[in-house]
Protein backbone atom coordinates (compact mmCIF):
# COMPACT_ATOMS: atom_id res chain seq x y z
CA UNK A 1 0.00 0.00 0.00
CA UNK A 2 2.46 2.19 0.81
CA UNK A 3 4.80 1.67 -2.04
CA UNK A 4 1.80 2.15 -4.03
CA UNK A 5 0.54 5.90 -2.65
CA UNK A 6 4.31 6.61 -3.43
CA UNK A 7 4.41 5.83 -6.88
CA UNK A 8 0.97 7.89 -7.11
CA UNK A 9 2.92 10.56 -4.85
CA UNK A 10 5.80 10.50 -7.83
CA UNK A 11 3.69 10.64 -10.75
CA UNK A 12 1.63 13.36 -9.70
CA UNK A 13 4.72 15.26 -8.77
CA UNK A 14 6.87 14.61 -12.23
CA UNK A 15 3.10 16.04 -13.82
CA UNK A 16 3.32 18.85 -11.68
CA UNK A 17 6.77 19.76 -12.49
CA UNK A 18 6.54 19.10 -16.15
CA UNK A 19 3.11 21.51 -16.00
CA UNK A 20 4.85 24.30 -14.05
CA UNK A 21 7.98 23.94 -16.48
CA UNK A 22 6.01 24.54 -20.02
CA UNK A 23 6.25 27.63 -21.47
CA UNK A 24 4.84 29.34 -24.20
CA UNK A 25 8.86 30.57 -25.25
CA UNK A 26 11.98 28.96 -25.52
CA UNK A 27 15.42 29.63 -26.44
CA UNK A 28 17.13 28.99 -29.20
CA UNK A 29 19.84 30.85 -29.05
CA UNK A 30 21.81 32.21 -26.05
CA UNK A 31 19.32 31.55 -22.48
CA UNK A 32 16.14 32.50 -21.17
CA UNK A 33 15.28 32.48 -17.40
CA UNK A 34 12.18 33.70 -15.35
CA UNK A 35 12.39 37.23 -13.94
CA UNK A 36 11.32 37.81 -10.65
CA UNK A 37 7.95 39.24 -11.72
CA UNK A 38 5.75 36.54 -13.01
CA UNK A 39 5.11 36.71 -16.64
CA UNK A 40 8.74 38.47 -17.25
CA UNK A 41 12.10 36.99 -18.96
CA UNK A 42 15.40 37.86 -18.55
CA UNK A 43 17.09 36.87 -22.12
CA UNK A 44 20.61 36.66 -22.35
CA UNK A 45 23.28 36.44 -25.32
CA UNK A 46 25.38 32.96 -26.05
CA UNK A 47 28.70 35.05 -25.78
CA UNK A 48 30.27 33.76 -28.89
CA UNK A 49 33.40 35.05 -30.35
CA UNK A 50 32.62 36.78 -34.22
CA UNK A 51 30.75 39.95 -35.32
CA UNK A 52 28.05 40.00 -32.43
CA UNK A 53 26.93 37.67 -29.49
CA UNK A 54 23.33 37.52 -30.03
CA UNK A 55 19.98 35.93 -28.12
CA UNK A 56 16.45 34.71 -29.20
CA UNK A 57 13.17 33.72 -27.63
CA UNK A 58 10.27 32.61 -29.78
CA UNK A 59 6.87 31.11 -29.09
CA UNK A 60 6.96 27.53 -28.72
CA UNK A 61 3.42 27.12 -31.13
CA UNK A 62 2.87 28.93 -34.59
CA UNK A 63 0.94 32.64 -34.20
CA UNK A 64 -1.71 32.79 -36.76
CA UNK A 65 -1.54 36.44 -38.87
CA UNK A 66 -2.93 38.98 -38.32
CA UNK A 67 -1.80 39.17 -34.65
CA UNK A 68 -0.61 41.75 -32.41
CA UNK A 69 2.92 41.37 -30.02
CA UNK A 70 3.39 43.59 -27.36
CA UNK A 71 5.92 43.73 -24.20
CA UNK A 72 7.82 46.35 -21.96
CA UNK A 73 11.61 45.90 -22.56
CA UNK A 74 14.61 47.15 -21.75
CA UNK A 75 18.30 46.47 -22.16
CA UNK A 76 20.65 45.31 -19.22
CA UNK A 77 23.56 45.04 -20.90
CA UNK A 78 26.21 48.01 -21.92
CA UNK A 79 25.69 47.78 -25.67
CA UNK A 80 22.82 50.47 -26.19
CA UNK A 81 24.74 50.49 -29.59
CA UNK A 82 23.56 47.27 -30.26
CA UNK A 83 19.86 45.88 -31.27
CA UNK A 84 17.19 44.06 -29.94
CA UNK A 85 14.67 43.36 -31.91
CA UNK A 86 11.01 41.56 -32.66
CA UNK A 87 11.25 38.48 -34.58
CA UNK A 88 8.39 38.25 -37.59
CA UNK A 89 7.09 36.74 -39.97
CA UNK A 90 9.43 37.14 -42.98
CA UNK A 91 11.86 39.52 -41.27
CA UNK A 92 13.26 41.43 -37.98
CA UNK A 93 12.56 44.76 -36.84
CA UNK A 94 15.55 46.07 -35.07
CA UNK A 95 15.35 48.29 -32.34
CA UNK A 96 18.71 50.35 -30.90
CA UNK A 97 18.85 53.77 -28.87
CA UNK A 98 17.29 56.46 -31.22
CA UNK A 99 16.80 54.31 -34.02
CA UNK A 100 14.85 51.32 -36.20
CA UNK A 101 15.38 49.53 -39.06
CA UNK A 102 14.01 46.24 -40.65
CA UNK A 103 15.71 43.22 -41.62
CA UNK A 104 13.69 40.81 -44.38
CA UNK A 105 16.34 38.39 -44.67
CA UNK A 106 18.04 40.18 -47.82
CA UNK A 107 21.40 41.28 -47.06
CA UNK A 108 21.88 43.19 -49.93
CA UNK A 109 18.85 45.70 -49.56
CA UNK A 110 19.95 45.70 -45.58
CA UNK A 111 23.00 47.12 -46.32
CA UNK A 112 21.35 49.58 -48.49
CA UNK A 113 18.55 50.32 -46.41
CA UNK A 114 18.71 53.07 -43.49
CA UNK A 115 17.99 53.13 -39.65
CA UNK A 116 15.59 56.08 -39.23
CA UNK A 117 15.51 57.88 -35.96
CA UNK A 118 13.46 57.50 -32.99
CA UNK A 119 14.04 60.29 -30.92
CA UNK A 120 14.57 60.48 -27.33
CA UNK A 121 14.70 56.36 -27.30
CA UNK A 122 17.26 54.71 -24.68
CA UNK A 123 17.83 51.01 -24.96
CA UNK A 124 18.55 51.22 -21.34
CA UNK A 125 15.04 52.72 -20.27
CA UNK A 126 12.08 50.81 -20.06
CA UNK A 127 9.67 51.03 -23.74
CA UNK A 128 6.68 48.98 -24.40
CA UNK A 129 7.00 47.70 -28.21
CA UNK A 130 3.84 46.85 -29.93
CA UNK A 131 4.65 45.14 -33.46
CA UNK A 132 1.37 44.78 -35.41
CA UNK A 133 1.15 42.13 -38.28
CA UNK A 134 -0.95 40.94 -40.83
CA UNK A 135 0.17 39.25 -44.51
CA UNK A 136 1.03 42.56 -46.54
CA UNK A 137 2.79 45.18 -43.66
CA UNK A 138 4.61 44.82 -40.18
CA UNK A 139 3.38 47.79 -38.15
CA UNK A 140 5.83 49.40 -34.83
CA UNK A 141 4.61 51.10 -32.39
CA UNK A 142 6.54 52.56 -29.09
CA UNK A 143 5.33 53.68 -25.77
CA UNK A 144 2.02 54.09 -28.06
CA UNK A 145 3.45 56.23 -30.92
CA UNK A 146 3.80 54.61 -35.04
CA UNK A 147 7.71 54.66 -35.33
CA UNK A 148 7.41 52.72 -38.35
CA UNK A 149 5.49 50.87 -41.10
CA UNK A 150 7.06 48.16 -43.47
CA UNK A 151 5.60 47.03 -46.54
CA UNK A 152 6.08 42.59 -46.38
CA UNK A 153 4.22 40.30 -48.00
CA UNK A 154 3.97 36.86 -46.28
CA UNK A 155 2.50 33.73 -47.96
CA UNK A 156 2.16 31.93 -44.78
CA UNK A 157 -0.61 32.06 -42.58
CA UNK A 158 1.34 31.61 -39.33
CA UNK A 159 5.12 31.92 -37.66
CA UNK A 160 6.85 32.04 -34.52
CA UNK A 161 7.78 35.55 -33.13
CA UNK A 162 9.26 36.51 -30.73
CA UNK A 163 11.97 39.21 -29.18
CA UNK A 164 15.82 39.03 -29.42
CA UNK A 165 19.09 41.49 -29.11
CA UNK A 166 22.60 41.24 -30.10
CA UNK A 167 25.32 42.20 -27.94
CA UNK A 168 29.38 42.66 -28.31
CA UNK A 169 31.60 39.41 -28.99
CA UNK A 170 32.39 37.06 -26.53
CA UNK A 171 30.09 39.29 -24.11
CA UNK A 172 27.31 37.49 -21.77
CA UNK A 173 24.73 40.85 -22.06
CA UNK A 174 20.93 40.65 -20.96
CA UNK A 175 17.58 42.16 -21.60
CA UNK A 176 14.16 42.57 -19.85
CA UNK A 177 11.09 41.57 -21.28
CA UNK A 178 8.06 41.86 -19.45
CA UNK A 179 3.91 41.94 -19.77
CA UNK A 180 3.99 40.11 -22.90
CA UNK A 181 0.85 39.58 -25.01
CA UNK A 182 0.36 38.42 -27.95
CA UNK A 183 -3.39 38.47 -29.55
CA UNK A 184 -5.91 38.87 -32.87
CA UNK A 185 -4.97 42.38 -35.16
CA UNK A 186 -7.32 43.99 -36.92
CA UNK A 187 -6.15 43.97 -40.75
CA UNK A 188 -4.13 46.67 -40.70
CA UNK A 189 -3.95 50.41 -42.86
Amino acid sequence: MIVRALLVLGGVLAWLATEASASPWKSPRGSLEPGRLDGSYVLSSDAAPGRYSEAAMVTTEPVSLPYTLEATWRRLGPEAGRSMHVLVAGGVVLIKSGAIAFYAYDDTAFAQGEWRPIAGHQAHAEHVIAVQQDRHRVIVRLDGAEVARYDLEVARADAHIGFGMKSAPGLRSSIFVRAIAIGPAAQSQ
